[in-house]
């Protein structure tokens, strides 16, 4: 799947944070993150950005803190957060409506890591995920979260050390 465009926004008449995602192909995913799935969420994130750092720079695992804050603040410069999300016409692969995702999964790819994100039905997607996804993403959460006065702080691995491990049931 080669991601274009992707989108968090909070709903406040569903207490919810919308994710939408689409594709060069044109299709589109929706998913709801409630405040507790962003909770399990983040330390995943988290984690995904130190593996990445250390398979593609291993020599720089003593300095991942500075190198992590660095990365952050370069490939955000560069994100284009003015450009609207696309509303050309999609299909969607898994339905129209919101996904309640319930599970989070890494798996371990040829090209890094994917993230897995499905619902209690098995329904979901998989996507690759690399520091150029995972910082732009994060910061889109932190301002999601921060408008829905979650009452949340997310805390970076660039700014706190190393990422807790995440829990390794996921229910909700």
């Amino acid at each position: 799947m080669n991601i274009h465009q992707f989108n968090l926004q909070f709903s406040p008449e569903e207490d919810r944070i919308i994710f939408r995602l689409n594709t060069l192909d044109r299709k589109e995913f929706r998913f709801f993150f409630t405040r507790r799935f962003v909770k399990l969420l983040w330390p995943v994130l988290l984690q995904l950005l130190g593996s990445d750092l250390q398979r593609r720079a291993p020599e720089a695992s003593h300095a991942a803190k500075e190198v992590l804050e660095f990365e952050r603040e370069n490939v955000i410069s560069k994100a284009n957060f003015k450009q609207q999300y696309s509303v050309e016409p999609m299909t969607y692969p898994l339905g129209e409506n919101c996904l309640l995702p319930t599970r989070i999964q890494v798996k371990q790819v040829s090209n890094g890591n994917a993230l897995c994100l499905h619902d209690a039905s098995g329904k979901g997607i998989e996507f690759v995920v690399n520091n150029a996804f995972i910082h732009p993403f994060c910061k889109l959460m932190e301002d999601a979260v921060n408008k829905a006065q979650w009452d949340m702080q997310l805390q970076g691995g660039w700014q706190g050390g190393k990422a807790p491990a995440p829990p390794e049931r996921v229910l909700h």
